[in-house]
């Protein structure tokens, strides 16, 4: 007859019993987190940048910016693809300058801010009208000269990101203009300056007026794309010293009023606003990633004339590089056929194509198919090589990807290492500024220079190489 085991033992058992268990758990989850580190993530191809291009780049002087716009202008008035709508924003905020007391100023201020609006509505504003048709002829008309320009506000920081991206679809070109641009004689003839005349009639009658223009601004945005103009935006800012008399009516409202014969000094903003709409379509990206089980929406933008959509006056239709790959419905949903691969390397080529008003619109997207996980971690160059010249600094195309935080309320980026290294530091050095990496030429050698960056995130550690060309002219490619 065996012995009743003691009841330390059976503690002791217990505590190497679960021990054991423990151990097993850590050591599964230590193997599935090797196994989903090690797995393989899709990227782009190397040979592709995610750098979108630019029709037209921002030039970067007056004389080129001025030709830019003008003739962008041209087109958008003179185009029978486009619809334009103008319309004018009256600013009468400012303070007045007037002979009176604290509250005969007040309660004429009241009344200016309240005629701000009847003076608004004097000007045109006109909606979606066709730039060919004649309705169109009430257009504002932009006669800026370059000889007008006082200054090209220039600032590619506006415009490019620290990787020399573009930041959006649009950049503006802004002009300085000279006040004396303005015809100050022709505004006083102008039907807008007899409608507030109208206006102030029960309070005054305006026995003479100057206008002294302070500012003029003008801002052009364009689509960096389509090399198209979307807007333009006229700001206007005078000075305007009145001698009014005002009515018995009036003049009986106010306390201290010495006499029915002041003068006045008032600011007075006016911003006019030009917008443009292209027809036809465009893909706002270059690419995208598809996998078989997704269901996603080419991401098309198709632009036609309000009455047209609701008659839906218009044909959109798609051809495909390899029609055996993929399905695309008349709404642009994508339906992959292909599943045996996991990746798709080269792209599917979709172009779509519009038929309106007797005219045809194209566009393309490449659609790379994938069944692998997006690399959202890890540290990888997009050329697999690049040329820089002596004494020149350019960004290297490193794409390094770093997880969200989503615990964090500010939603910051995990943190990160990086660790540079250059097998000739006399020849090149490279600096990171964030996740951005900026090579600068000393001097030209024989060999490609390695670099190897490597980034410690989340435990794991990333790395990549490339060789870095250094010439001694301008024969460098600096995109590699």
């Amino acid at each position: 007859m065996s012995k009743p085991m003691k009841k330390g033992t059976k503690i002791v058992l217990v505590v190497l019993i679960v021990a054991v268990l423990l151990a097993a758990c850590f050591l599964c989850v230590a193997i599935y987190a090797k196994n989903e580190f090690n797995k393989e993530r899709s990227w782009l191809p190397l040979e592709f940048s995610p750098q979108q291009t630019s029709v037209t780049e921002l030039p970067d002087n007056a004389h080129d910016a001025y030709a830019y716009v003008m003739r962008l202008y041209g087109e958008a008035v003179n185009s029978d693809r486009t619809e334009g709508s103008w319309h004018t924003d009256v600013d009468l905020s400012g303070e007045l300058s007037l002979p009176f007391s604290e509250v005969d100023n007040a309660l004429i201020s009241e009344i200016r801010d309240g005629a701000a609006g009847s003076v608004q509505a004097l000007y045109p504003t006109v909606r979606n009208v066709k730039m060919s048709d004649e309705s169109a002829d009430d257009l504002p008309v932009i006669d800026l000269k370059e000889t007008d320009i006082l200054e090209y506000a220039y600032d590619p920081a506006s415009v490019f990101n620290r990787k020399g991206e573009y930041v959006s679809d649009t950049y503006e070109i802004v002009f300085k203009v000279d006040p004396a641009f303005e015809d100050v004689e022709a505004l006083h003839q102008s039907s807008v300056y007899q409608g507030v005349c109208d206006i102030l009639k029960d309070a005054m009658t305006v026995d003479k007026a100057d206008l002294e223009t302070q500012e003029v601004e003008m801002r052009f945005c364009i689509d960096r794309l389509t090399d198209q103009l979307q807007s333009v935006d006229v700001f206007r800012s005078y000075n305007v010293t009145a001698s009014v008399t005002l009515t018995d009516a009036y003049s009986a409202l106010l306390k201290d009023a010495d006499s029915r014969q002041v003068t006045v000094t008032l600011p007075y903003k006016a911003t006019e606003h030009i917008n443009f709409m292209w027809y036809g379509l465009r893909f706002t990206q270059d690419y995208m990633e598809q996998r078989p089980d997704d269901i996603m929406t080419l991401p098309l933008e198709i632009h036609v004339n309000s009455a047209a959509v609701q008659g839906e006056d218009f044909t959109v239709e798609y051809t495909i590089s390899d029609p055996t790959t993929m399905e695309i419905d008349e709404d642009a949903v994508m339906t992959v056929n292909r599943t045996n691969d996991t990746s798709d390397t080269e792209g599917v080529k979709v172009t779509a194509v519009l038929q309106y008003e007797g005219k045809t619109y194209t566009d393309d997207i490449i659609i790379y198919i994938t069944k692998l996980e997006k690399a959202t971690t890890g540290v990888r160059f997009w050329k697999d090589s690049f040329s820089i010249a002596v004494g020149q600094t350019a960004i290297m195309p490193a794409d390094i990807r770093v997880p969200v935080n989503e615990q964090s309320e500010q939603r910051t980026e995990e943190e990160y290492t990086l660790t540079i290294e250059v097998s000739d530091p006399s020849a090149l050095t490279v600096e990171a500024d964030g996740k951005e990496l900026y090579a600068t030429a000393l001097k030209a050698v024989t060999d490609p220079v390695t670099v190897k960056v490597t980034m410690k995130c989340g435990g794991h550690t990333y790395s990549a190489e490339l060789p870095v060309t250094i010439t001694n002219g301008t024969e460098a490619t600096m995109n590699g």
